[in-house]
């Protein structure tokens, strides 16, 4: 309540300020219909976290494994996912919404930051195939196949060994 009242007290202020007088407005003028989700995520029950079948540091050709680090690889061969992000040469992307349809589909809406200083919102969609490939697939690209190289250690687990 506090907050849409905000929004509202800010919009006049911008209206007021670019029109330089006076501003009139009627109950019911500034109402704004947002969407809570996106379509696409609709209904289903949202996570912050990729599924634990994701987690860990994939690549496409298991000679790139173990990758000296994901920042340095080859564009398109190694892919790292703990908890909420996500990274690829390139860019680093954390999870806004994710849903896990089946048990074993899991589609995420990600706000990517780009090593060039630009960002991007995309949907990526994991499925595993067996024990060890993870289906790949980010917007409308065609799917790619990665193959599990290593598990990801938290930091504070590492240290205690």
């Amino acid at each position: 309540m506090r907050l849409e009242f905000l929004k509202r007290c800010v919009l006049l202020a911008v209206l007021c300020a670019v029109t330089g007088g006076p501003a009139y407005a009627q109950k019911g003028d500034l109402k704004i219909q947002v969407p809570k989700s996106a379509p696409l995520l609709e209904g289903r029950t949202l996570d912050l976290r990729f599924a634990k079948f994701a987690q860990g540091i994939w690549v496409t050709d298991l000679d790139y494994c173990p990758a000296p680090s994901v920042d340095r690889s080859v564009p398109g061969t190694t892919l790292a996912i703990y908890r909420g992000l996500l990274e690829t040469p390139g860019r680093i992307c954390q999870v806004y919404g994710a849903e896990q349809s089946d048990g074993k589909t899991q589609r995420a809406a990600i706000n990517c930051l780009l090593t060039d200083g630009g960002e991007a919102i995309e949907l990526v969609t994991v499925r595993p195939r067996g024990t060890n490939v993870l289906m790949v697939q980010q917007g409308e690209h065609a799917p790619v196949l990665f193959r599990f190289c290593q598990k990801i250690i938290p930091i504070l687990q590492a240290a205690s060994n």
